[in-house]
């Protein structure tokens, strides 16, 4: 293959990957906005998510198997067709206002994404020399998590300038990659790797398929606020024992497989074993993302969407920091890439949970966003699949590399639920704050407390910020005033009945002007309540990143030459 040929094929791969890792962050905060757009359930919505999620990890060890198989440009030239075809149809299914067709379009786009990363990474690993297979994966590495990083501010951007109907445009934009993508593969001839001819593992890619699944929706599941009730539930429990059942069939079964879907040799390897751990850790901790620009906000007093404009300075950190960490790995080792990403990380957790949640100010914001984009873009891909890589043998890599995916999809999955449990401690303790300084009227603050501590509005708490918690507050004051007029009309029965309106108004009015002059207090109530939520998530994150450190530290020193 020549250099110019060489060149083209890394930035179709480059393309591939920032669409597929692009499409997963996009599509988040449009969610409830195709959810009313589809007269569905809040909770029906979700599958749009979680479908999406549990095929993913499905077909990821598949297509992997699959690539070693039959050549890695064709699994990925099917990848991205499929996935291609599956964009189209979720944009389609906006005009056809269809629930069921979503997810139709969701599952056929869910099985192409699961062979875009895994695939495009082993393939750029093998195409080229040892000595520059570091500086390639590094572009992997930050093309990935720069997409991973600003697709919730895009997805919330292209709503707001198109509008919320315009959904489809979300999945349109992949059309024309997809296009380009398919045209450049067909036209370059690439140079044949060393493909297993052994039989496809049939059994081991139904059982593994059940497994995952299974497990997926245990994760997903599991509230880590009331941990033991969510655990014990039909929606979590049933999974479990699923997944525990299906764990020694598993094992069974792949163990005797000829070229089993998920080789369990890896797992017994020290080495690959602290790869895994440190893979799922890392995508435990990436998920911090989702709550960021909500942080943001909270710190500096910002309205809602613009802390999102932080998170693509944190990209553009992770942006630089992976491929040149790629190019230190060349020179240097894996292993000192991810020490040193994990130490930024640990810096940058430390700095917004003890700095930034006391002092509000933007300078240290900055600093810790600074130093958690460089350890995303140390720790995210590059130096893991470069250990993956210097492993396995060269028709084991697809495979290999899938398992890697999945695994660190696992640690995905399991993120949102331990983190927002953190924001849900914090919103639940907003509102007895909130009742301790609101003005005193007999009769009436009960009624305010009992409404205020309601699971709609602890939940209207949660999804508050600094700059619309007052507003939020007075409007349920005025709603409270209205539900209780008979009440306290009743309490004036001795005042005849057209001075009792006047009476309320007054007292509504009275009211209501010494609330404007908490308008202060109550913000500051609320900003240092949810900051010491945020300031639990992050050194939860620190505790993760330490972990990391930890397994990392364990990895041979020595810089490997790629099998052969």
């Amino acid at each position: 293959m020549s250099k110019k040929s060489s060149k083209i094929l890394l930035v179709m791969f480059l393309l591939g990957i920032f669409m597929g890792s692009l499409d997963t962050a996009i599509i988040s905060p449009a969610r409830t906005i195709m959810g009313n757009t589809l007269h569905i359930s809040a909770d029906a919505s979700i599958w749009i998510i979680t479908l999406y999620s549990l095929i993913y990890a499905v077909s990821m060890p598949i297509i992997g198997k699959l690539a070693d198989r039959h050549g890695l440009k064709t699994m990925f030239t099917f990848s991205i067709l499929l996935f291609g075809i599956g964009s189209l149809l979720c944009g389609i299914s906006n005009f056809y206002n269809s629930f069921s067709f979503l997810l139709i379009a969701r599952a056929i786009e869910a099985i192409g994404a699961g062979g875009v990363m895994p695939v495009a990474t082993a393939f750029v690993g093998m195409s080229f020399p040892p000595e520059k297979r570091g500086a390639a994966l590094g572009m992997v590495g930050g093309i990935n998590g720069i997409a991973t990083l600003i697709g919730p501010s895009l997805g919330s951007f292209i709503l707001d300038t198109f509008g919320g109907n315009n959904w489809h445009l979300l999945f349109f934009i992949n059309i024309p990659i997809c296009i380009v993508v398919l045209i450049s593969l067909i036209a370059i001839k690439v140079d044949k790797f060393e493909t297993t001819k052994k039989p496809l593992d049939i059994y081991g890619s139904i059982v593994s398929g059940l497994f995952i699944v299974s497990l997926m929706l245990f994760i997903t599941n599991l509230n880590f606020v009331h941990l033991w009730t969510s655990f014990k539930s039909v929606k979590c429990f049933p999974y479990l024992v699923i997944a525990i059942i299906l764990l020694p069939i598993l094992i069974f079964v792949e163990s005797r497989a000829e070229d089993p879907i998920i080789n369990l040799k890896y797992f017994k390897r020290r080495e690959m074993l602290s790869v895994f751990i440190i893979a799922f850790l890392v995508g435990a901790g990436l998920m911090v993302v989702v709550f960021l620009p909500q942080f943001c906000s909270n710190v500096l007093k910002l309205k809602l969407g613009s802390g999102g404009y932080f998170v693509t300075l944190m990209a553009v950190f992770s942006g630089f920091a992976a491929p040149f960490g790629g190019k230190l790995i060349d020179k240097f080792s894996a292993k000192l890439i991810l020490v040193t990403g994990f130490i930024c990380t640990i810096i940058g957790t430390l700095t917004l949970a003890l700095i930034v949640t006391s002092t509000l100010s933007v300078i240290p914001l900055v600093i810790g966003l600074a130093f958690m984009g460089l350890g995303v873009g140390f720790t995210m891909g590059t130096p893991l699949n470069y250990v993956i890589q210097t492993s396995v043998p060269k028709e084991e890599i697809g495979s290999a590399q899938s398992t890697l995916s999945l695994i660190r999809s696992l640690g995905v999955a399991l993120s949102p639920n331990l983190l927002v449990g953190f924001i849900s401690a914090a919103g639940a303790d907003v509102s007895g704050k909130l009742m301790a300084v609101l003005p005193k009227m007999p009769g009436f603050t009960h009624a305010m407390s009992s409404g205020v501590s309601g699971a709609s509005m602890v939940n209207a708490f949660q999804n508050a910020n600094v700059t619309t918690i007052f507003s939020l507050i007075k409007n349920f004051v005025s709603g409270q005033f209205t539900k209780m007029a008979p009440q306290l009309s009743e309490s004036l029965r001795g005042v005849p009945l057209h001075q009792r309106t006047n009476i309320l108004a007054s007292m509504k009015e009275n009211y209501m002007h010494q609330l404007d002059g908490l308008r202060t207090t109550i913000e500051n109530i609320y900003q240092k309540t949810m900051n010491s939520g945020f300031e639990k998530m992050f050194l939860t994150l620190c505790l993760i990143a330490v972990i990391a450190l930890i397994v990392a530290l364990f990895l041979p020193n020595k810089k490997k030459e790629i099998s052969k």
